[in-house]
């Protein structure tokens, strides 16, 4: 998707720092978002778009928000 790819070069451009692993979990947190997925924890983990089973998707996504370094 184009959104994305958008998406993904701005992050890369304007926040050079960040972590490949964080990144590369935004990125898929915000295409569930993108592909139907309410935004609460359970459902973005449920909808995540990766080989993992359901449990791991969700810690992954409650990881991503409990992370102190993407709230500055």
């Amino acid at each position: 998707m184009r959104d994305i790819q958008i998406l993904q070069q701005t992050l890369t451009e304007q926040c050079p720092n960040i972590h490949k692993k964080r990144l590369s979990s935004l990125i898929l947190a915000t295409k569930s978002v993108l592909n139907g997925a309410d935004l609460t924890l359970t459902k973005l983990g449920r909808k995540l778009d990766s080989n993992t089973t359901v449990k791991h998707a969700i810690k992954r996504v409650d990881r991503l928000l409990g992370n102190p370094h993407l709230h500055r």
